[in-house]
């Protein structure tokens, strides 16, 4: 008899029961499962269902929270939420993962409900989709911005920190030949971003390429400039003032009375009306002002004026701990206004008052009058000896799934998920799937009589362009760009004749390039003058474009993130000198640099430019285009029970022994409508798995300029013009780099 189940469970995985079904003969549950499309590079997939129904019984209604009445309160058990769940036929469990309701009918047709059912694989994408990057605690990170915090970071690595502080030339160096606490901004490594955000959602990450040794050392710089996010600030910000005058008789605490006229405002409730505390909300450094109202005294001594000071303090029981403090003279014999700015580092828990103190004549007392206010914020700017937490200078508008589309098309990433044990299996194209000795044989489940499809890869227009985000406010790389006329880390593959003409891009949305300079700025002057010959490599990002070798007196600010490798090491020139890296006024060997390819006689751990026979495209991709150009897909229909749907692994390749035309190891692409309470035939489209060698890589298109001079002009070959008349190419040109005369090279 056939049978299927759809447990549903709540977030723990406790069992809240079984959904009713209708008649399990056409029960009308059928799956998708699939990793990739060859047919397109920037989609990878997962399982998930075409819309079915069940009846609108009372078990299901309480299992789907009642959704079915819109007076219901669909914040009770997360009504129109997913439902964790797992699918149960004959007695197999086929996969798990979660339900959502799209609609109620009711009347219309039978009383049901209408479901899709989605596969684990791709909860956890929509959950990366999500999470705010800022929204996570990472391993230290809670940080003292100084040198030793800098310095334990940058001699530790990915297995102890989730950071690093790589020396980026971005302009506005105080301190010259020298680099200070300032010239440092906190950058996450890749690998502990990858696993921090998807342990958060629960989800385990197993992956040689990670744990590659090059590989973790891949950081991202997503901050943009050392300042607190805006989120943070809006949290903290509170405006008190008082409503009716409140006298001094020489030392007392200030009790504002209004939080919410304007302009005053305390959105998260930080002050305390009756008790006149301020509660610091996270830990860093506070911007405090004090504005006071005073007048209609006068002083016997016939002086003028007479000093009064405010005191920022905590409350410490029945004594204050001072945080800051400020003395102004206020004028007797009429009105003034003083105000008082105070900057102090203070604890999240910690309770704020405002005092204030002055030495009254003659036992004489005065008013602070109404309109008196107190604000209070947490600084933005992060300087030396601040503290802060990690999370807290991330942009809010980055989610992991930002980092993890680039990540997957910067190195081709395959993912397959467990989810019996809640583990993501990535590794590049090129090395996800397993040897053919662990293949399947399928070849006994293939139904000859049924038919088959052979097809080839016809869909992409014939230039693949990849790349990375275009920039922003980065001038020094437009202008280089401008300068070589070519985008830099810029590949394209041209694909044979019968692709149609056109170009498809394959671009990161969240990274952009980054390159690479001599860092004369942070080099020591030795014997009265400087050595270009020790001076070390690092990347620059720039906001103004310079052919001169000045450094830009401004610092470059809310630039696009960027993704390089991070080294803590020596680096030497061309004749063996061991270059010198200058911090903090003392001179060392050892360089805390980024680097994104090859240059300067400074080696990358891989060349992250999508040109070159070692860059991202030769790397990670040409294998898989030669398969893309020659290789063939089959598409049949095969006999899968559902224990082979149990255990698929997406890893594992196939193989198909007869007929002879299609006989050799595929992956997997797709399965496609299978039914677990059917015996019958499940459509499966198969990729050809063979070793056909890699496309030849166009060496004319290059990265940076072969010379170590940052500003180099050496001639570069220029992309290439496509005139084209909607989608036919009517010629391509190459202009001259010298004379700017365009030339044919095809009609």
């Amino acid at each position: 008899m056939n049978d299927v189940v759809i447990r549903i469970l709540d977030t723990s995985n406790n069992v809240l029961g079984n959904l009713d079904l209708t008649s399990f003969t056409d029960f009308p549950l059928v799956l998708t499962k699939g990793i990739v499309n060859l047919d397109n590079l920037k989609a990878r997939t997962g399982t998930f269902s075409k819309t079915f129904k069940v009846p609108n019984t009372k078990n299901n209604a309480t299992l789907l929270s009642n959704i079915d009445d819109i007076n219901s309160r669909k914040d009770y058990r997360d009504a129109l939420n997913r439902k964790p769940c797992v699918i149960i036929a004959n007695g197999t469990q086929i996969d798990k993962g979660f339900v959502q309701v799209s609609k109620v009918l009711e009347g219309f047709e039978l009383d049901s409900y209408e479901l899709v059912f989605f596969g684990n694989n791709i909860d956890w994408v929509k959950g990366a989709s999500e999470l705010k990057l800022n929204s996570l605690t990472y391993r230290n990170n809670a940080q003292t911005y100084d040198i030793d915090g800098i310095n334990d970071a940058n001699f530790s690595n990915v297995s102890t920190y989730d950071h690093a502080y790589p020396y980026i030339s971005r302009g506005g160096n105080e301190s010259l030949n020298n680099s200070e606490v300032r010239d440092f901004f906190p950058c996450l490594y890749m690998k502990g971003l990858l696993e921090t955000g998807l342990n958060s959602l629960g989800w385990n990450i197993s992956s040689t390429f990670l744990d590659d040794a090059d590989i973790s050392r891949l950081i991202c710089d997503i901050n943009g400039d050392m300042t607190v996010n805006k989120d943070i600030i809006d949290e903290s910000k509170t405006r008190v003032s008082l409503t009716s005058p409140v006298s001094t008789l020489g030392f007392n605490r200030l009790v504002f009375h209004d939080d919410s006229t304007p302009p005053n405002n305390d959105v998260n409730d930080n002050y305390n009306l009756v008790t006149g505390y301020y509660t610091i909300p996270t830990t860093g450094r506070y911007n405090f002002k004090v504005t006071l109202n005073t007048g209609d005294w006068a002083l016997s001594s016939g002086a003028s004026s007479v000093g009064l000071k405010v005191i920022i303090a905590q409350q410490f029981g029945s004594t204050i701990g001072a945080k800051g403090e400020l003395t102004r003279s206020i004028k007797a014999n009429q009105d003034d206004q003083v105000s008082y700015d105070i900057s102090a580092l203070c604890t999240a828990g910690e309770t704020i008052s405002v005092y204030t103190r002055w030495t009254r004549p003659l036992n004489q007392t005065f008013n602070f009058k109404t309109g008196s206010f107190f604000e209070v914020q947490r600084s933005a700017e992060l300087i030396e000896g601040d503290n802060f937490s990690l999370n807290e200078i991330i942009p809010s508008n980055i989610k992991l799934l930002d980092v993890i589309n680039d990540f997957t098309r910067m190195f081709n990433i395959y993912y397959w998920t467990d989810v019996k044990t809640k583990t993501i299996y990535l590794e590049p194209r090129d090395t996800f799937f397993q040897s053919k000795t662990s293949a399947l044989d399928w070849t006994n489940k293939l139904d000859i009589g049924k038919g088959y499809e052979v097809d080839y890869i016809s869909s992409y227009k014939r230039n693949i362009t990849f790349g990375y985000r275009d920039l922003s406010n980065d001038e020094w790389l437009k202008g280089w760009e401008g300068a070589n006329r070519r985008t830099y880390a810029k590949y394209t593959h041209v694909l044979p004749d019968r692709f149609a003409e056109g170009t498809t891009e394959v671009k990161l949305d969240l990274f952009s390039a980054t390159y690479a300079h001599v860092a004369s700025e942070v080099t020591p002057i030795v014997g009265g003058s400087y050595n270009s010959n020790i001076a070390p490599t690092t990347l620059k990002i720039w906001n103004e474009y310079l052919t001169n070798g000045n450094i830009p007196s401004e610092r470059i600010e809310s630039y696009n993130a960027r993704v390089f490798f991070f080294q803590n090491a020596e680096q030497l020139s061309p004749d063996g000198t061991t270059r010198i890296f200058k911090l903090n006024g003392l001179t060392t060997n050892f360089t805390p640099y980024g680097i994104f390819e090859d240059w300067n006689n400074t080696n990358s751990p891989q060349n992250l430019s999508f040109t070159g026979t070692d860059g991202l495209f030769s790397t990670y991709y040409s294998n898989m285009f030669k398969n893309i150009e020659e290789g063939g897909r089959l598409i049949a229909y095969l006999n899968l029970t559902n224990t082979d749907i149990d255990n698929l692994d997406f890893r594992k390749l196939v193989y198909i022994d007869r007929p002879s035309k299609v006989s050799g190891y595929y992956l997997i692409e797709q399965i496609i409508d299978f039914n677990p309470l059917s015996d019958g035939l499940t459509k499966v489209s198969l990729f050809k798995f063979e070793n056909l060698g890699s496309v030849p890589i166009d060496t004319t298109q290059q990265g940076n300029n072969s010379s170590n001079d940052d500003d180099a002009n050496d001639t570069p070959p220029l992309d290439y013009i496509y005139v084209e008349d909607g989608s036919n190419l009517l010629i391509v040109l190459t202009e001259d780099s010298v004379t700017g005369a365009y030339s044919a090279i095809r009609k």
